[in-house]
């Protein structure tokens, strides 16, 4: 069996959309190859069970300290690979961690490039990571993947890539997992829902809430709103704003769900709302849609590109916009249920099985 080096030092202890994907490729990864995986001391339990194809290397946990871990990985990791220990290795988070150089064939799978199409998303030294560091040593990688075609075109701007040196992998989705609701499964409480971490200004919680606002009052004594995901930059911006509304009391906040639980919130809700201001994919709209529920979501980057015909689009930058749509869907039981249907056709183009499937046959004809 083949034998690989991966590293997952940019885990963020399982709640982001990168550890989503480390999670699918990780697993799906280990059917096919031998694993060694980088992780930091407290995440092993993340990985522990999968697959008995996984091997650990553990390092501290001192280095989760971002400044440490992108020192480390840049400057300490390359000098500890062995050539002849494995065939080729995956950075799965490309536009977090890279190496200096690369004593191994190596793949490097590149996110979205929201910081520079979102005003004040990082401060000042990591944007100079972004925007000096990351392009230098990226350029010295073997293959360079990318989750959509919006990223491709964001690497080809922003970092002068040639657009042919660029493999457009898409995302997949548990489909075991998200599946459609039973009859019999409904909520107490009818609700609309948005899966993201809080992070402002990016994913543009506030114009949610204020769109939620606009509802007619009827609308809002049917429909709580749900926001599910971990605080992070910004958050307390949105939960003062929340705190302050006359519908606080509808607005729920139910932090960081475990993957596990996450799936009934989706088959549940009668309205998914994407409102970010920039993805590079979009993780929670093909799980929407392989859920079977009605989708709203930002007319930008690459969510019409994954959507496709699946959803109703709005300006994400007007949440008069985003009210009216949301409006229209929710009272239009035709037009939810013909947007399940299509949803559950679109979230056919999408597979972790097919994404690895991809890494794998440039891995051996490079």
């Amino acid at each position: 069996m083949k034998k690989i080096l991966v590293s997952v030092l940019a885990y963020d202890g399982g709640k982001s959309g990168i550890a989503n994907y480390i999670d699918n490729v990780v697993k799906e990864l280990s059917k096919e190859v031998s694993i060694d995986l980088i992780v930091n001391e407290d995440e092993v339990k993340f990985f522990k069970g999968i697959s008995p194809n996984i091997s650990f290397k553990v390092v501290p946990d001192s280095l989760k300290k971002p400044l440490y871990n992108v020192l480390w990985h840049l400057f300490i990791l390359p000098f500890r690979i062995k050539k002849d220990e494995y065939d080729w290795m995956l950075l799965p988070a490309g536009n977090r961690r890279l190496m200096s150089f690369y004593p191994i064939k190596t793949f490097v799978t590149m996110h979205d490039l929201s910081q520079f199409n979102v005003g004040k998303k990082y401060d000042w030294y990591r944007m100079i990571y972004i925007k000096k560091v990351i392009p230098f040593f990226l350029r010295k990688v073997d293959q360079i993947f990318t989750v959509s075609d919006n990223t491709a075109k964001d690497m080809v701007i922003h970092y002068g890539m040639n657009k042919k040196d660029l493999i457009v992998n898409y995302n997949g989705v548990n489909t075991e997992s998200f599946i459609p609701s039973s009859l019999e499964e409904k909520s107490d409480k009818p609700y609309i829902l948005y899966v993201a971490r809080i992070e402002h200004p990016g994913k543009n919680h506030l114009n949610l809430i204020k769109a939620y606002e606009m509802l007619p009052r009827s609308y809002k004594e049917k429909y709580d709103l749900y926001l599910i995901g971990s605080d992070w930059n910004g958050a307390q911006t949105v939960h003062s704003y929340a705190e302050k509304s006359l519908d606080s009391s509808r607005i729920k906040f139910l932090g960081y769900v475990e993957n596990s639980a996450l799936p009934k919130y989706y088959r549940r809700t009668s309205l998914f709302v994407f409102p970010s201001f920039y993805e590079g994919f979009g993780i929670p709209l093909v799980e929407a849609m392989a859920s079977g529920v009605a989708i709203a979501a930002s007319f930008t980057s690459s969510l019409p590109e994954v959507g496709g015909d699946a959803a109703i689009y709005f300006d994400p930058k007007s949440s008069k916009d985003i009210s009216e749509v949301m409006h229209k869907i929710l009272k239009d039981k035709y037009c939810r249920e013909n947007m399940c249907k299509l949803g559950l056709e679109q979230v056919k183009k999408f597979s972790w099985k097919k994404h690895v499937k991809i890494l794998l046959e440039k891995a051996y004809t490079a």
